[in-house]
């Protein structure tokens, strides 16, 4: 991505509260409601590197994936998207649980807790973050920065 100076003075720089993922999307959101548009390029060619500063399948990158997209649709989602996403990811969590630990368990057969103690861990950061991340979009707000259209997230 090419940003323009002028961008980065209106928008402001990456949100170090998202640490290695979905910063990038957040950005370009704050930006979008400020009246900036994007261009695509397809003749363009990018080389990114999937999960070069981690494993694509680590629980490290499994936490900062599912928190941080959790707090950029806290911070810029429509009011019911933004309540609704941490209430599915929970119920999600607790479908995964029923399946991978109960069942297993009255089953007499090994649970495998992994996916559910990454999605935990996950949640509980966000929970922890939220209320900042609340705070914030409610700033935005008394700056005349609306939250984005559900349409605009399509």
């Amino acid at each position: 991505v090419l940003l323009r100076r002028e961008y980065l003075d209106d928008v402001g720089m990456l949100d170090e509260r998202l640490f290695l993922y979905y910063e990038d999307l957040e950005l370009a959101w704050r930006g979008r409601r400020k009246g900036w548009r994007y261009r695509y390029v397809p003749e363009s060619k990018v080389r990114h590197l999937h999960a070069a500063t981690s494993d694509a399948h680590s629980a490290r990158k499994h936490y900062f994936d599912e928190r941080n997209r959790l707090l950029v649709v806290t911070r810029h989602a429509p009011l019911r998207v933004a309540v609704l996403a941490p209430l599915r990811y929970l119920a999600t969590t607790a479908s995964y649980a029923r399946r991978d630990v109960v069942s297993p368990l009255l089953h007499v057969r090994r649970p495998r807790t992994r996916l559910v103690r990454w999605r935990l861990r996950a949640v509980a950061g966000y929970a922890v973050r939220a209320p900042r991340m609340l705070a914030t979009r409610f700033r935005d707000r008394g700056r005349g920065l609306r939250p984005a259209s559900t349409d605009s997230i399509r």
